[in-house]
């Protein structure tokens, strides 16, 4: 797609022509971006056949995603995060207990604090590395609930981190998981089979996205976003 006001040279490209538009059987075209200062956009075209078979994979998916995020027994949790001092605003998560227990029930408690022991809790966490439409990542230094640290959840490990708004585990290793996580701010396979995926944000998608303006190429943040309060809402029903 050109996306030059004069034209594209070198190419037989005016101004908004598809490159692929002599395709045939075009059934879709797209442009995923598009304006003044964007000399070429990226996009993609499908056959007829090819667009509903891609459908249907999509729809498949998201229904299995569906009932994966509202299966019984999953922990509907929260957390309240200031900005810079701010007043907070919530963020809340459904958890994979069902994929992945440990993580889960990890988060779960560290969200309630129901250790009591003044160490097992988000409250008072700092969101401590963030990275430009990648991670929200946040946590304290402390072993698991379950004492030390506990292994990643083979089924977790299966999930994609293929979307924003995945609550991973954030560790050291293979099966070093404490109390840290990160929310993910965009796709980012180069997790998969690395990080647990435990979890996703059913709301508050827009404050996750006002934490993630405090990024910086070091993921040092510019501000303070602090968790001031979390705890769990209820469970999921099917």
């Amino acid at each position: 797609w050109c996306g030059v006001a004069g034209g594209c040279r070198g190419v037989e490209g005016e101004f908004g022509e598809c490159w692929l538009k002599h395709q045939p059987n075009a059934a879709e075209k797209r442009a995923f971006s598009r304006g003044n200062n964007v000399p070429w956009t990226s996009g993609a075209i499908f056959s007829a056949l090819e667009a509903a078979t891609a459908q249907v994979t999509v729809t498949a998916e998201e229904s299995e995603r569906t009932a994966r995020r509202n299966k019984k027994g999953n922990a509907h949790v929260y957390i309240d995060v200031s900005v810079n001092d701010g007043p907070a605003c919530r963020i809340e998560f459904a958890l994979y207990n069902t994929v992945a227990p440990l993580a889960a029930e990890n988060f779960r408690q560290m969200c309630t604090g129901e250790k009591n022991d003044g160490k097992h809790t988000f409250e008072g966490a700092l969101f401590y590395r963030i990275l430009d439409r990648f991670i929200d990542q946040s946590g304290v230094d402390v072993d698991s609930v379950f004492g030390g640290s506990f292994n990643d959840d083979p089924e977790g490990l299966k999930l994609r981190h293929d979307r924003k708004g995945l609550l991973s585990t954030a560790n050291s290793g293979p099966n070093t998981n404490t109390g840290h996580f990160s929310i993910l701010m965009a796709a980012a396979p180069h997790l998969d089979t690395k990080y647990v995926v435990f979890g996703e944000l059913i709301k508050g998608l827009d404050w996750a996205e006002r934490i993630n303006t405090l990024a910086t190429p070091s993921g040092t943040p510019r501000g303070v976003a602090k968790i001031v309060e979390a705890g769990q809402l209820g469970w999921m029903e099917e």
